[in-house]
């Protein structure tokens, strides 16, 4: 009798051994990433109405866990199975099962959305670049649909001054936008039109009317002065630099309408630039140029449209982007030998 007793012991024992060793292996691999050291990123879909045992299935062909036996263990010890959502998620073998799980259960799906900047002064050509580096669209896709201009329009009432022949450029409002990654061009330009709607409040709409100004020519004088100024607090007085000439019939003679026709990028322009025959030659034309020469930012916009108060009828720009002003042009030649010489 003692002999069964004490085999039974040691089978029990063995088992209950056994049941601890496994459970700790279990325990291990539960908590322990497949892979830390390659960090394999994949995206991972489930598909609705997927089983417990086909996700399981699915993420060790993809390398992404040990064996799917871990994965239904847990699911089943934690009574997760009818909280898995289907979605499209983006996985790492350098994440845990249990941590797998979480973001499964939460419905963490990789992001549709993609989130995209675009700084005051752009131009189109850099909308389009900033928008394709983002896969939002085909590079040459924007500049292409603003200038073939098949939008119907007719709901923004800020357009109606804008001659038909000329695109949208100096509308498409800067600021941080929001995608899906589906959306289409015209979902895209939309979005900045809305916004340029919204951020030009009526009070900016009513002054430009009272100054018998239309929002065409505030746009176009804004989007020199984005490419003038060097910092904001310049451009109240850049402003009014443009403005004094305008009142006179003088021209705005401005480098940034130079660079705009040679895309140069020089911020001084050479003698040769200045003899170009191009309506955007501020130098040989009287003024404002046919168009806006970039997308300017609510700053330039009101500054256009309220600009300060002064005798400036020129300025130039150092090294150090600090704006600096003169009345004449004997003063305008003392500053540009001393600054910058």
């Amino acid at each position: 009798m003692k002999k069964v007793v004490t085999i039974f012991l040691v089978i029990t024992l063995f088992f209950f051994a056994t049941g601890v060793a496994g459970f700790i292996y279990i325990q291990s691999n539960l908590n322990t990433p497949y892979n830390i050291q390659d960090n394999i990123k994949k995206e991972f879909v489930i598909q609705s109405g997927e089983s417990v045992q086909q996700i399981a299935n699915n993420l060790q062909d993809e390398n992404l866990i040990k064996k799917a036996d871990f994965f239904k263990f847990y699911v089943w010890k934690e009574d997760l199975a009818s909280k898995l959502q289907a979605g499209n998620y983006e996985l790492s073998s350098a994440i845990t099962i249990a941590e797998m799980v979480d973001l499964f259960i939460g419905g963490k799906i990789k992001s549709e959305e993609t989130k995209i900047t675009i700084p005051e002064g752009f131009l189109n050509r850099e909308i389009d670049e900033r928008l394709a580096d983002n896969d939002l669209i085909k590079k040459g896709e924007f500049t292409k649909f603003d200038e073939d201009n098949n939008l119907d329009l007719s709901s923004y009432e800020f357009l109606k001054d804008k001659p038909n022949n000329i695109g949208l450029q100096g509308y498409y409002f800067p600021d941080t936008y929001i995608y899906y990654k589906d959306s289409t061009i015209e979902n895209i330009v939309q979005k900045m039109l809305d916004n340029f709607d919204n951020k030009l409040s009526q009070d900016l709409r009513e002054e430009t009317k009272n100054q018998n100004k239309s929002i065409f020519e505030i746009i176009i004088l804004a989007s020199i002065i984005e490419k003038e100024a060097g910092f904001v607090g310049d451009m109240g007085k850049v402003a009014s630099v443009f403005q004094n000439r305008l009142d006179i019939g003088k021209a705005l003679e401005s480098d940034a309408t130079i660079n705009y026709i040679t895309n140069s990028g020089r911020t001084q322009s050479t003698y040769d630039d200045l003899e170009i025959d191009s309506p955007y030659n501020t130098y040989k034309y009287p003024g404002l140029p046919p168009a806006p020469i970039s997308n300017p930012g609510i700053n330039a916009i009101k500054a256009a449209i309220y600009p300060e108060k002064t005798d400036y009828f020129y300025f130039l720009t150092n090294k150090d982007k600090k704006t600096i002003f003169s009345v004449s042009y004997d003063e305008h030649l003392r500053n540009k030998s001393k600054y910058l010489n």
